[in-house]
């Protein structure tokens, strides 16, 4: 038999792939459990909206045809969102168009999309640690160097950042809140900080769990006064559509049209267009989603102070906890043939620590009966 030579770069062989959590299927295989609690990808628990269903099941009939290539309707739905949905004219919200959105397959392929579309071999992205891996993963696969800020009592280190930029400098990654650890900035921070920065590097701030903490980014500026600033969001999260892989971009027109040079063509099916558009005007889903979460974050901010364990106050949907000393893969194997399954955060340098999402009341509960089971803890 033939050995396999085809060979790629070098920077190729140095990237560490993207483990993404088990799913709930591949554990009670491997366990031969049941009822098993997946509290590790910080997904919605209540699931997708209503309306988002509906439409699904009214667009199945037409999955002979391609999707529409340029989400029309969705981005319509995205300016109306923008300009009426909190009780703000247009007007206020700087007149975004259509031209200001780009969809991706996930705001991952954004990521993705930006990186390919302005950077060149020769230059360097700035990116906070830890912090969503995308963003290191974006820049090895161009072969791009990276500079690394590590954060600051769990939170972004702005000014460290900023030190960081040079020369070569091209894109500057802000997730807000950030994930694994739900810290966050107000708008006028960031603000503070994109003010200081050279309007030829391209700055991302990255909004995928905003929803839970308040106000995007685009509420407070001119998008026409920040060419260099692309806004990230996604359906994923708030929204309960993980599994269909739909987020947006939101930027200066002329940044978009570079980007839709690079983006392939029909990149967002057509459910996910559709489900998108549903779930953006449900407003009563939003706002259930959104309590609920901060009621069951508060249960398990009481609940993790009784057992006695630390944790990172969160504007997010996940809580980073840490474990008294014991290492983070071996409590999550031990609640995982408990049938809960966590995130352990050694790879992004906590050793002690896992992310716990917020999920639905039971599964709170099992969540904390499990750890109270765990007498080393």
């Amino acid at each position: 038999m033939k050995s396999f030579n085809v060979k790629a770069p070098d920077y190729i062989y140095k990237i560490n792939p993207y483990i993404p959590g088990k799913p709930i299927e591949e554990v009670e295989r491997e366990k031969g459990i049941k009822n098993i609690v997946k509290l590790a990808s910080n997904e919605n628990p209540l699931g997708p909206s209503p309306l988002a269903l509906k439409a699904i099941r009214t667009c199945l009939k037409n999955l002979n045809r391609y999707p529409d290539g340029s989400g029309f309707y969705l981005k319509q739905e995205l300016v109306n969102f923008f300009g009426g949905s909190r009780g703000r004219k247009k007007s206020e919200l700087q007149g975004l168009t259509p031209d200001n959105f780009i969809l991706g397959n996930g705001s991952n392929e954004l990521i993705d999309i930006a990186a390919r579309t302005f950077c060149e071999r020769d230059e360097n992205i700035v990116s906070p640690f830890p912090s969503f891996v995308a963003y290191e993963l974006a820049g090895e696969q161009l072969g791009l160097m990276l500079k690394i800020s590590r954060l600051k009592n769990y939170a972004l280190d702005l000014d460290d950042m900023y030190k960081l930029i040079d020369g070569k400098t091209k894109v500057i990654f802000i997730s807000n809140p950030n994930n694994p650890t739900g810290t966050f900035f107000t708008n006028d921070k960031i603000i503070n900080f994109i003010n200081k920065v050279k309007d030829n590097i391209l700055i991302i701030i990255d909004e995928a769990y905003i929803e839970y903490i308040g106000r995007s980014l685009v509420e407070d500026i001119d998008i026409t006064d920040f060419p260099n600033i692309l806004v990230l969001r996604t359906f994923s999260k708030v929204y309960g559509l993980a599994g269909l892989r739909v987020g947006y971009g939101i930027g200066h027109k002329d940044l978009i049209s570079l980007m839709d040079r690079v983006r392939e063509p029909f990149n967002v099916n057509s459910l996910s267009l559709v489900a998108a558009a549903a779930a953006l005007n449900d407003k009563e889903y939003l706002e259930k989603v959104i309590s609920t979460n901060e009621t069951e974050k508060n249960y398990l901010y009481g609940k993790f102070k009784k057992i006695g364990l630390e944790f990172v106050e969160t504007g997010a949907n996940f809580i980073l906890v840490k474990l008294k000393g014991q290492k983070a893969a071996g409590i999550s194997e031990k609640l995982l043939n408990a049938g809960v399954i966590v995130r352990p955060m050694d790879r992004f340098g906590y050793g002690d620590m896992v992310r716990i999402t917020v999920g639905a009341h039971k599964e709170n509960v099992k969540l904390i009966r499990s750890l109270r089971a765990l007498r080393e803890i």
